[in-house]
């Protein structure tokens, strides 16, 4: 168990050590883009999305806790908020380097009308239109994340379900834009899905991870103990579960039905040195949790949570690394300067969002962390 104590971090070290971090990271990147432009914006796109799915995973989750009423969720609320608070930025960002990288569309140079395609695809796959539903579920995840994040705002099962369906629609259709359009002529209806199960996931996996370092750093959350802990764990066993489910259904009905222009994406990712990778992101994603959390003492344990959640976190770097970069790069699997530099950018902007809660952890003490059970 990690019990609560005293602030043990000089909270300007911590930001001045995670700004260099975000620091060095940019430049690895704006250094790799001089030699591949798309790569480095196949990065950059992984980065924010990668950021954008804590945000919606906890807008996922406490949609949920107002549709369903539940209580055991209660105390971990002002977590979730605050996770929840990052979504509007990190929508920006994503929606903005989706923007950036029509350059990296192939359909953005006609190439999605040649070949056995449909004529609503290439209609939806028109520049102008595609910058017009960027700016929508850029919009939409701005508004739902203030929603969401802010205590003052009126909850209710009627907004919190207006919330879960305009968070399921626009991750859906952000997923097969921003995504999958990268190999134009290759379609799954199941994709959206994936997306969401990897965002929410990953937001869960986030979740632990604050509410521990909350714990450890002084930030008083005595509601918060090993009953919520385990709750959290079921979570996470069930979502890499169904991540699982979505992945290998995708991938059963693709191998069975064999059509070329579908089965060219997991051929592209089991070939080669991305047969290892494509394997890694499985193992990262559920094998390793999937038997980890399995005993009843392990969803109970903090250090083992943390650690899970840290290998989730690793995973979903995986496999959006997976998703986009075959695209982009080729054969090979990259990794270089770009690659690095997203993964510095990433480890620097999310230590200075826990510096910045510590920073707030005198005045947070005085307050619940989370709203209390009613009596009786």
């Amino acid at each position: 168990m990690i019990p609560a104590s005293e602030p043990q971090f000089d909270c300007g070290s911590l930001r001045r050590w995670a700004t260099g971090l975000v620091l060095v990271g940019l430049a690895a990147l704006v250094f790799g883009g001089l030699f591949d432009a798309e790569r480095m914006w196949g990065n950059l796109l992984l980065v924010s999305t990668l950021l954008a799915g804590f945000g919606l995973g906890a807008s996922f989750f406490l949609a949920f806790h107002g549709v369903t009423g539940a209580r055991w969720s209660r105390p971990l609320l002002t977590a979730v908020r605050e996770l929840a608070g990052t979504l509007p930025p990190a929508a920006i960002a994503a929606g903005a380097v989706a923007v950036a990288g029509l350059f990296c569309y192939p359909w953005a140079h006609g190439e999605a009308a040649h070949g056995a395609t449909f004529w609503f695809k290439n209609a939806w796959l028109a520049p102008g239109f595609f910058i017009g539903r960027t700016a929508v579920y850029v919009l939409v995840w701005i508004v739902v994340g203030r929603w969401m994040s802010s205590p003052r705002s009126p909850g209710g099962a009627g907004r919190s379900a207006l919330a879960l369906v305009l968070l399921a629609l626009s991750v859906c259709g952000a997923g097969f834009d921003w995504i999958m359009s990268l190999e134009p002529l290759w379609f799954s209806t199941m994709f959206g899905v994936y997306q969401f199960a990897g965002a929410f996931l990953s937001g869960l996996a986030a979740l632990v991870v604050l509410v521990a370092w909350r714990k450890r750093t002084g930030d008083e959350c005595e509601h918060i103990g090993e009953t919520q802990l385990h709750d959290l764990g079921k979570l996470l066993f069930g979502f890499s579960c169904f991540w699982m489910y979505i992945w290998f259904s995708q991938y059963m009905l693709i191998w069975y039905v064999n059509i070329p222009e579908e089965s060219v994406y997991f051929i592209r990712r089991t070939q080669g040195l991305w047969g290892p990778v494509t394997l890694l992101s499985l193992g990262l994603n559920w094998a390793i949790p999937f038997f980890v959390l399995l005993p009843r003492p392990a969803k109970r344990s903090w250090q083992i949570m943390v650690r899970i959640s840290v290998v989730i976190l690793a995973g979903r770097w995986v496999d959006l690394y997976v998703t986009v970069l075959p695209a982009l790069d080729g054969a090979q699997p990259p990794f270089g300067g770009p690659e690095l530099g997203g993964i510095l950018l990433v480890t620097g902007l999310v230590t200075l969002f826990m510096a910045g809660g510590l920073k707030a952890t005198a005045a947070r003490r005085t307050e619940p962390c989370g709203e209390p059970s009613p009596a009786g």
